[in-house]
């Protein structure tokens, strides 16, 4: 009898192993666990995803526009223009020489030739003398700046006005104004149209006025004559922007129109009507369209609960809309707020239909 115990303990005793080792293999029903976020509602905001800066092109004064927040613009939409600088011609003449075309830099041709174009006066003629040999009078010795003259050839056949515009001592010069005198008559100068030795006070050949160069400094947008052309004083000559630009951006279109490079939404505009403009200075801010994100505000007690990746149910409840799904993307390390700072939250999301910046929805956590 004292045998059969000890061998049924023994059998006993093989047994309880393998039986603990068949209940840990059992597969056994597990509850997954709940997400950190579930349980919490939150208001959220639709705002820009990415914000960019529209730059002016170049420097200038801005024509009048009517672009304000809110705005919704297509590419290639014109947001504001700015007016080129306009060179007019001083004086009557004609365009002697033109160094440059548009979209060349005006300062290369100053450098190479000291002007961008080169205009011969309408009175190129003037007449370098002294008036030492004229009658010992106070008006014939006693000249000034502004005395009118005459001009007569010394065989008496051609004629011209002029005008004294420099006088020291003895020496003047005057300009040849109109008349018919040709640049190898010598002529005889008279202080009045009698033309008698009382009044004569020089003798002489004529010299050529240097031609007025014209002087400009930027990138030049269109040249508006050519060699030969006569202008009158306040003819336009070429139009600039005062800012060398790169060569893809020197065309009168590119350098002076600010357009939308895509489909976008006007965040605010920072340009004033009638100011001006330096290049890459920003003159509004826009997002592309649609391209939006949802912000929520966490406490400091809830804000570590959070994590990139994890789903939350996004409700329009002002909308027509099934809810729909939003992701977490980045939470705020930089609190604000009284006793309790909030942490801004972003979510990124499937926009529908009729969602726009600036809406709110209801943001709750969803169990995982």
């Amino acid at each position: 009898m004292k045998t059969i115990r000890i061998l049924t303990a023994l059998l006993l005793a093989l047994m309880l192993p393998a039986a603990a080792l068949c209940e840990e293999t059992l597969p056994t029903e597990t509850t997954p666990p709940a997400s950190r976020l579930e349980g919490l509602i939150f208001t959220a905001t639709v705002e820009p995803n990415v914000q960019t800066a529209v730059k002016a092109p170049a420097g200038g004064e801005l024509a009048p526009f009517t672009l304000r927040a809110g705005d919704t613009l297509n590419a290639g939409d014109l947001l504001m223009s700015i007016l080129p600088q306009t060179v007019y011609a001083p004086a009557d003449g004609t365009v002697a020489a033109v160094y440059l075309k548009a979209g060349d830099t005006a300062d290369g041709a100053m450098n190479r030739y000291g002007a961008v174009m080169h205009i011969d006066y309408a009175d190129r003629y003037q007449f370098s003398g002294s008036n030492s040999g004229s009658r010992n009078t106070v008006e014939n010795r006693d000249l000034h700046v502004g005395t009118p003259v005459y001009f007569r050839s010394t065989d008496k056949e051609h004629f011209a006005d002029g005008i004294i515009t420099h006088a020291d001592g003895r020496s003047f010069t005057a300009q040849v104004l109109g008349g018919d005198l040709e640049y190898t008559d010598k002529v005889e100068v008279f202080r009045t149209d009698e033309y008698t030795d009382a009044v004569r006070l020089s003798e002489g050949r004529l010299s050529a006025v240097a031609p007025y160069g014209v002087a400009a400094s930027g990138t030049v947008l269109e040249v508006l004559v050519k060699p030969g052309d006569p202008v009158s004083a306040g003819d336009a000559l070429f139009t600039f922007v005062p800012d060398t630009l790169a060569p893809a951006a020197r065309s009168l279109s590119a350098a002076t129109e600010i357009r939308a490079a895509e489909d976008c939404v006007v965040l605010s505009v920072a340009a004033q009507q009638g100011g001006a403009v330096q290049k890459g200075q920003p003159v509004a801010m826009v997002c592309v369209r649609e391209d939006y994100r949802l912000v929520i505000n966490a406490e400091e007690g809830d804000v570590n609960r959070f994590t990139p990746g994890e789903t939350m149910l996004v409700t329009f409840e002002e909308l027509d809309l099934p809810p729909l799904e939003a992701t977490v993307e980045q939470v705020g390390v930089l609190g604000a707020g009284g006793d309790v700072s909030l942490y801004p939250v972003y979510l990124t999301f499937e926009v529908p239909e009729g969602v726009l910046l600036g809406m709110h929805a209801t943001v709750e956590g969803m169990a995982q």
